[in-house]
């Protein structure tokens, strides 16, 4: 299953209403099935088509309860175009929705009544129908430039469904190496719940998103990494009285995607002696501004001295805002370059 998802990144600015990580992952499962389909062309997916959308073995009737949900859920999502009147000169906005049409055909066996579309029996999906919107055609087919893409297998294997939208919204930057987004919008498309307080959004969305997006993983017999050195970073308003302002962004930093470059990389390190390799990781450290854990502290890189083989480090503690700030300086050293290397590893294994 290494089928490539692919869209306009406009779609990324659409809040999925509360979608569990299955209705996520089926989601994109359709988006590699309907692109290059024409305008007003229905076509069909069978349970045999379906199998490869999910990591767990799923039974015919738990897929038939996703479909479900999903089909509920996704016909409230707010998707909204701008439209024009060129003869009249109008300009307006219409909310429609991407599929146009969209049937589970089921199978059941007993009672149906037809005037309350009730039914007490067992069903079992045999088949979608579904028509693309033409308004949204460009979000799957016309995909030149302005497009998110990403390994199907790889946003399957993810587990949360904050992780899998943070990962969808941050892939749309994977040549940058830079997201930033304005606060409230980064929350409604989020979908975080208005009452959660700022150390609850850190504590159970971004902190494990951002554990769960830098863990290596076994893709095609491959370790992956979907992104390298991530962290974030929150921008907040000027205060009053010396207490911190309300947050209006968040940035989130990581190692661009290059094939170029991670090519021209490889071969550099086959070429690279150890203090050439301790010279690169360290800048790139420097660059990315990268935070990691260690002994159960926080620490950020300031500089590094190859010759006295020692990193200077800032420890960084939460403010009252759960906002990380600077607090004490610290300096690691080594007795070695082996040693360096070894303690340099160490700490990007451990990215917060």
């Amino acid at each position: 299953m290494n089928d490539i998802v692919k869209y306009h990144n406009d779609f990324n600015k659409i809040k999925l209403p509360s979608f569990t990580e299955q209705e996520q992952n089926l989601l994109c499962f359709l988006f590699t099935k309907i692109k290059e389909k024409k305008e007003n062309e229905i076509f069909s997916i069978y349970p045999k088509d379906l199998i490869g959308f999910s990591e767990k073995n799923l039974s015919n009737k738990e897929i038939t309860e996703i479909l479900t949900s999903f089909e509920e859920k996704f016909f409230k999502a707010d998707f909204t175009i701008i439209v024009k009147d060129e003869v009249k000169n109008l300009i307006g906005k219409m909310r429609v929705n991407l599929f146009n049409h969209f049937v589970i055909w089921k199978e059941f066996n007993g009672k149906y009544d037809m005037e309350m579309g009730m039914y007490d029996a067992w069903e079992e999906f045999t088949r979608i129908d579904i028509e693309v919107n033409k308004h949204f055609e460009y979000l799957i087919n016309q995909l030149t430039a302005n497009f998110t893409a990403f390994e199907l297998a790889e946003f399957v294997a993810l587990s949360g469904k904050y992780t899998k939208t943070l990962y969808r919204i941050l892939k749309q930057y994977r040549t940058t190496g830079k997201a930033r987004f304005e606060w409230n919008e980064f929350c409604r498309i989020m979908d975080i719940p208005e009452n959660y307080l700022m150390h609850n959004i850190d504590k159970w969305i971004l902190k494990p998103a951002i554990k769960e997006l830098s863990k290596e993983r076994n893709l095609f017999d491959q370790i992956r990494v979907p992104f390298k050195n991530l962290a974030y970073e929150k921008e907040k308003e000027k205060g009053t009285r010396g207490r911190g302002g309300k947050v209006s962004a968040i940035v989130f930093t990581f190692k661009p995607e290059n094939t170029e470059m991670q090519k021209l990389e490889k071969e550099v390190n086959k070429k690279a002696t150890l203090e050439q390799k301790i010279i690169h990781t360290c800048n790139e450290m420097l660059r990315t501004r990268i935070k990691f854990k260690y002994q159960d502290k926080i620490y950020q890189v300031l500089a590094f001295d190859i010759e006295k083989l020692s990193l200077q480090c800032v420890e960084m503690v939460r403010d009252e805002y759960e906002n990380l700030v600077n607090s004490a300086y610290k300096e690691f050293t080594a007795k070695d370059k082996t040693q360096f290397k070894q303690m340099i590893d160490t700490f990007l294994s451990n990215i917060c």
